[in-house]
């Protein structure tokens, strides 16, 4: 389940009794996408609580992007939240708001982009010009990356083409650079090209191609780089419109432990209409994003490692400030130079001097999700802030925990050092946000996704883009916080391991495009398991066509 970082809400119910038929389903949930700086989302919002509450539903969960700056909204938003406040109170709904969003983590980082997840860039070269250091790698360019060498529908220097001539053709006619381009074309499986490349370990690079669409319609297209070890390096999937002109996407990864990598980009399972891609690029980048903080630093030293050089001594600071200025507008960008290392007066740097420079940088999964840091002390004052501001402003009966998906992980120097697992250190981050939540309300009730917390789903070895285990993540959560489970593909293994634990449990089933089968899996599996008390309508496309309909089923009407 792919879940976006915006606001939501969820409904509940009063105790019911137990039922042989099932479980009792005593909270009853909806999630609900909203802005609510945005006074049409509000006039919907109050329509679909008055619908929840005629239903049976009897409680509002509400999450907003915009609980993380809450210090810096205008007094309209606050006018809205008091209009969501009296109208929950007439309908006899409570309201319940989502905090933390660890794993989507783009609000906190409006605060500080240093708190970002980073992964380490390692003794890249560079030389000494004057009075700044330039970056004296390797180039790495990719072979006909511009598509201008074929031979009839067959591109050079490419390992891979899927179906020249029959789902990809070289097109001398449209073209964004050059004098041509690749199709791919009402294609009924993969058109895909692909080569190798040799990378220079633990370094940064940016994939990138233009596309064009028309008519356009399939949902895997992907930028994607393959560790020679076989590691999946980047995680990206273009939204692509039907109709668009010559755009340019791209993706940053890191090379990790890789010399080698295999690059893609194309449809995956088949495509209709037709996609051209042209000018297809790989480049290592500088300093772009730089992240900087205590478990995050910057190093120089001198060639042969011998000698190592000092912030303000040898070299002047050195921050990204575009990073700053686009992540406050909720951006992140990877297309600016980032910033040069300058030398100080005094320096002992000399100009010539070969030097290897190390840092860490962020990388954005999905082409929409950045991660914070699990462990950065900075962080947990950010969330304790949230915390007392969510708190004042609806004084809840219940707290929802976003720790959800969080796929980077593990990488920076304190992980590096510490000997910890990223399990450990997730369990340890949910143990403090609970610990918190507490301080600044010591009865309110805590619910988390499930997903971060579950050997059967995404606490396991080497998730995505995490540096080893998230097993044992689940050992920081005391037994009162209720889970909000939503592993539909192992439920049954699922709900009794929580169980077994001691939590309670909500179900929050996955409806969009589905039916009422998806609640007819899980009342099954949940059958016979002890403490499953609930369950969430959830959609995350705004669509409630069959809220009516699942009410009637968890009444058992």
């Amino acid at each position: 389940m792919h879940r976006l970082a915006l606001s939501a809400f969820v409904v509940f119910l009063a105790v019911a009794p137990a039922r042989a038929d099932g479980p009792a389903y005593a909270d009853r949930w909806v999630y609900c996408p909203q802005n609510l700086l945005v006074d049409k989302n509000i006039d919907d919002l109050i329509r679909l609580m008055e619908r929840a509450g005629k239903a049976g539903y009897t409680g509002v969960v509400l999450a907003d992007y915009k609980f993380n700056i809450l210090g810096r909204m205008p007094d309209r938003y606050f006018q809205n939240v008091d209009r969501v406040k009296k109208a929950a109170a007439g309908h006899k709904l409570e309201l319940i708001p989502c905090v933390f969003p660890i794993g989507y983590s783009d609000g906190l980082l409006t605060h500080d982009p240093n708190l970002a997840e980073g992964l380490p860039v390692k003794d890249a070269p560079f030389v000494v010009k004057g009075k700044e250091l330039i970056p004296a790698g390797e180039p790495v360019r990719l072979v006909n990356g511009g598509f201008e060498d074929a031979k009839g529908d067959k591109l050079a220097g490419f390992g891979l083409q899927d179906g020249p001539g029959k789902f990809t053709f070289v097109d001398r006619e449209v073209a964004h650079g050059g004098k041509q381009s690749i199709r791919m074309q009402d294609a009924g499986a993969n058109s895909r090209v692909s080569q190798r490349v040799k990378v220079r370990p633990w370094a940064a690079y940016r994939l990138s191609c233009w596309i064009k669409t028309k008519d356009f319609n399939s949902g895997g297209f992907k930028l994607l780089a393959l560790g020679d070890s076989g590691r999946q390096l980047t995680f990206h999937e273009g939204r692509l419109k039907r109709d668009q002109d010559w755009t340019q996407i791209d993706v940053v990864f890191n090379s990790l432990g890789e010399s080698e990598v295999a690059v893609y980009v194309g449809a995956w399972g088949g495509l209709k209409g037709r996609l051209w891609i042209d000018d297809f690029e790989l480049a290592e980048l500088g300093l772009v994003n730089v992240v900087r903080r205590p478990g995050c630093p910057l190093t120089i030293t001198s060639a042969d490692g011998k000698t190592a050089y000092e912030e303000n001594k040898d070299f002047l600071p050195v921050k990204d400030e575009e990073t700053r200025k686009a992540v406050a507008r909720g951006e992140w960008s990877f297309a600016h130079a980032g910033p040069t290392i300058k030398l100080t007066a005094g320096t002992r740097i000399k100009d010539g001097d070969r030097v290897r420079v190390s840092w860490y940088h962020p990388v954005r999964v999905h082409g929409e999700q950045m991660t914070c840091s699990l462990s950065e002390p900075r962080m947990f004052e950010l969330l304790a802030d949230q915390a007392k501001r969510v708190n004042e402003l609806f004084k809840p009966k219940t707290f929802f925990m976003q720790h959800d998906e969080i796929r980077v992980a593990g990488w920076d120097k304190l992980a590096e050092t510490s000997g910890k697992t990223p399990g450990e250190f997730l369990a340890d981050n949910a143990r403090k946000c609970v610990q918190i939540l507490k301080a600044v309300n010591p009865t309110a009730r805590v619910v988390v996704w499930s997903d971060m917390f579950d050997p059967h789903h995404n606490a396991v070895d080497n998730y995505y883009l995490v540096n080893g285990s998230f097993k044992g993540s689940w050992e920081g959560l005391p037994k009162d916080v209720v889970i909000a489970n939503w592993n539909g593909d192992k439920a049954a293994e699922s709900l009794k391991w929580f169980a077994d634990r001691g939590h309670s449990q909500v179900i929050a089933g996955y409806y969009d495009g589905g039916n009422l089968d998806n609640f007819r899996q899980w009342d099954a599996a949940a059958k016979d398991v002890k403490g499953v008390r609930g369950f969430m309508y959830t959609t995350w496309q705004h669509d409630y066509k069959q809220l009516d309909e699942y009410a009637k089923a968890l009444l058992r009407k």
